[in-house]
């Protein structure tokens, strides 16, 4: 094999050397969490047992990039239960469901299997004991989520009261000695639930929450990691769909330490003048985000600076849920 030329050589040394200097932090722990990997291997299980296509209502978990991979593997991905053809096989999605989608399944005939995170079940199964304990239900969550959409279609509409903000709390409409308890969306900011609560615990005398936090291991760790991240970085790439929400809350986090934050679905949403000259940028993932699309923003960088990788650890994880039946 023919060798370089020492002229090549230097050149390309030279090259390298005119590369601004780049060091990456990596947010640990990032990307999927337990739940998530549920949801995709129930898919994956699906397809191999029952064979394509397998039906899954919405999208599994919110990211592109998983969608379109059980796409290519055979799975069809649609808005309803009736977009389903009767007697095929129906996956819903991680986020969750109201009990009348499973009936709507079972009236048409459809196999169907439940792929909610073990975390969100939990939290249905909270607001169920809740509301037969004769107490309404304050759902601190973002309106039109999947999830509070699921959550909520678990009690009658009239016991639920969904709250985002200060002034939702404020426009309750009703005694403060009523009985009442409150549950929180899985992914909500960590922060914000907290100021919530305690503006909740302040109002109404008669109030009670959760054994343990709704919020999700997973949310939890990753906003922390972020914080961690972004006090160090002077730019934040947060690698997620736009319409994640626990994506969204990432760069909401980072957004409180640094001003130079992102939240991109891959490299070719980078906008490279936010990003420095030379120094420190530090990269997290959603929990619904592939490691796949953290290498290629990394692979992204390492064409315009010389970079060096390391890790910010803030949190274990061993979490693991048991797989979902099928069959």
């Amino acid at each position: 094999m023919p060798q370089p030329s020492p002229s090549t050589v230097s050149e390309a040394k030279s090259i390298a050397n005119r590369l601004p200097e780049l060091t990456i932090l990596l947010a640990a722990p990032r990307g999927f969490c337990a739940g998530v990997r549920r949801a995709v291997q129930a898919v994956r299980d699906a397809l191999q047992h029952h064979g394509s296509p397998v039906y899954v209502r919405r999208a599994i978990v919110h990211n592109l990039d998983v969608v379109r991979e059980l796409e290519r593997e055979g799975a069809i991905f649609i808005q309803e239960v009736e977009d389903a053809p009767a007697g095929s096989v129906i996956i819903f999605s991680a986020h969750g469901v109201a009990p009348s989608v499973a009936d709507d399944a079972r009236a048409r005939g459809l196999k169907a299997y439940d792929a909610v995170c073990p975390l969100v079940a939990k939290v249905h199964r909270e607001v169920e004991r809740h509301y037969r304990d004769g107490r309404r239900v304050i759902l601190i969550g973002h309106e039109g989520h999947p999830e509070i959409r699921g959550t909520l279609g678990h009690i009658p509409e009239s016991a639920a009261i969904l709250v985002n903000s200060l002034e939702d709390i404020d426009r309750i409409d009703i005694s403060d000695d009523i009985p009442l308890a409150y549950a929180v969306q899985t992914t909500y900011s960590v922060d914000d639930a907290a100021s919530l609560i305690d503006a909740l615990r302040v109002r109404f005398a008669d109030l009670v929450g959760p054994h343990s936090s709704d919020i999700c291991y997973a949310t939890t760790n990753r906003q922390t990691a972020v914080r961690a991240l972004a006090i160090r970085a002077q730019a934040v790439i947060v690698v997620g769909e736009q319409f994640s929400s626990n994506a969204r809350r990432l760069a909401e986090v980072a957004s409180g330490y640094c001003s130079a934050v992102q939240l991109v679905a891959d490299a070719g949403q980078l906008d490279w003048s936010q990003l420095p000259a030379g120094g420190c940028v530090g990269i997290t993932a959603a929990a619904s985000t592939p490691e796949s699309s953290v290498d290629g923003i990394i692979n992204a960088l390492a064409a315009r600076y010389d970079v060096r990788v390391g890790e910010v650890d803030a949190a274990t994880e061993t979490t693991v849920f048991k797989a979902m039946a099928v069959g």
